[in-house]
């Protein structure tokens, strides 16, 4: 683990979310989320997956945001409205924080939430 890493939640060996859960389509073309490809960053997004799962949320805000922007092109097709149990899902499959990684999302202004909550969508 780097200096500028969060811990990650423990490896899960058990299913990673309930059996109806609904599996969100990555966006056109996109590689998925647990396989990052590089950026012309040395550091880039790979280094924070291994097998797949996200090892660690970084705490320099220039990485998060990096890894952020990431998920958000990769997990979600611009246009589209997701539910929260969708966006829950998609962003579970990645790390076990998923209330962590969607209120990251959100904040940093890469996932667009209704008013009411109800509804989400890949800004554009």
């Amino acid at each position: 683990m780097t200096d500028d890493a969060l811990p990650a939640a423990p490896d899960a060996t058990h299913a990673t979310g309930p059996a109806d859960a609904t599996r969100v389509p990555l966006a056109d073309g996109a590689p998925a989320a647990g396989t990052p490809a590089r950026t012309g960053d040395a550091h880039g997004v790979a280094s924070l997956f291994s097998r797949g799962r996200l090892v660690s949320v970084p705490r320099k805000q220039a990485r998060r945001e990096q890894l952020l922007r990431h998920l958000a092109g990769t997990l979600f097709e611009p246009g589209r409205a997701y539910s929260e149990r969708e966006v829950n899902a998609a962003l579970l499959g990645v790390h076990d924080d998923f209330p962590a990684l969607r209120r990251h999302l959100v904040t940093s202004g890469l996932l667009e939430r209704t008013r009411d909550g109800s509804s989400y969508r890949r800004a554009s």
